[in-house]
Parts: structure tokens; sequence; C-alpha cells
């Protein structure tokens, strides 16, 4: 019943958007982003004052994310807290943590299965990959299996600091800990530690500049 309601009021604000002018379809736009949020709190845990850029999200395991305040979720993001994997039959106790006032841009998307952790005030940009697993180990055994068939395997958890920066399509992979005040660049693969206050980019990211306090 909540679904169709919901896509009643999609379809109402639609027909508004067309009919009335720019500034009554923002208007609209922002009360359908803020109905959408609500919508969305339900699945979450916490999310106070949730943020929608603009629909849809998509996320699985609800219950295994927990979301801070003010958090900011563009179109398209996907958060997964993946607690079964049935091709294989495992399951899994996943934990994904937005801290307070996270901006995670359009079309990012994480994964899960440990645990995933992003710290207060860190922003992605468009199009980031965060993922604490892979399809299979690196064995002959697993790599004659499809993708698809081979188990979950997770090496460590994403552990990403306070007031980090990272940009545009950047990749951030198993087992990996960025630092507080770090920035990682555009397109970066990060496959090992960032130490905070880091600038680091490159495939795989590599530390360029370590920032000092200045005076």
């Amino acid at each position: 019943m909540r679904k169709l309601v919901f896509k009643l009021f999609i379809a109402i604000g639609s027909l508004c958007g067309k009919l009335f002018p720019e500034r009554l379809r923002l208007v609209l736009q922002n009360l359908m982003n803020e109905c959408y949020a609500a919508y969305l709190r339900h699945y979450f845990v916490g999310a106070e004052n949730l943020i929608i850029d603009s629909k849809p999200i998509h996320f699985l395991g609800g219950k295994y994310i927990r979301v801070g305040k003010q958090v900011s979720l563009g179109r398209h993001a996907c958060i997964n807290a993946i607690y079964r994997w049935e091709n294989c039959g495992q399951e899994f106790t996943p934990k994904v943590v937005l801290g307070d006032h996270v901006v995670i841009a359009p079309f990012t998307r994480i994964g899960c299965i440990n645990r995933v952790e992003i710290g207060e005030w860190t922003t992605t940009g468009q199009r980031v990959y965060i993922t604490d697993h892979t399809h299979g180990d690196v064995s002959y055994e697993q790599l004659n299996l499809p993708p698809r068939h081979r188990p979950l395997y997770s090496k460590g958890p994403v552990i990403i600091g306070a007031y980090v920066h990272i940009g545009e399509g950047a990749c951030i992979m198993p087992g990996v800990t960025i630092g507080d005040h770090s920035v990682i660049g555009a397109g970066s693969v990060v496959t090992r530690d960032i130490p905070p206050y880091s600038v680091a980019a490159g495939s795989p990211a590599r530390v360029l500049k370590t920032v000092q306090p200045t005076g």
C-alpha cells in the first residue's frame, strides 16, 4: 500500500512539473525528494534528516546499513549489504556505516559482506566503487568456475576516515584503510592503506603528497 501511494505521488508530481513554471517545478521536486527520503528512512538504521538528491536509490539489506545525520545520497547511488549469497549458500552479517554529513554522489556503488565504514563529512565523486569483497579468491579451482558461482570472499573491511574526498571514478578495494583528511584522485584504484592528510592518485594509488601543518 505504501509503495502504491508513493508511486501515485510521483505521478502527480511529474504531471505538475510538466504543467507549471520552472520555480514551482523545483519546489515540487524538492518536496518529492523529501517524501522519498522519509520513505527510505524506514529501511535504514538511523538516517536522521536524510537528504536525497534525486530518486531512485538502490539498496539491499537496509537493517545492516547505519546512516548518520544529514547524509546525502545521490541519484542511482547503490548500497548493498549482502547478507546472503544464494549461489554458494553463503550467509553474512555485513555492516555499512555512513557517518554524519557524508555525501554519496550519484552512481556511487558500495558493496559489503564484512564491514564498510565512511567517516563524517567525507564526500565521494560520481561513479565511485567501494567494496570489501571479491567473487572468490585467485585460485586455479575457483577461476575455473563462472564468476557468479564463486563464493564471495573478503580480505578485510574498508575503513574510510573523516573529511576525506574521493574523486570521480575511484575504486576502493577490500582491506583498505584511508586516513582522515585525505584526498583520493579521480580514477584511482586504492589497493593499500593511505595515511591521514595524504594526497593519493594512480592505479594502483600511491601517496603523492603528505600535508603538514603550517606555522
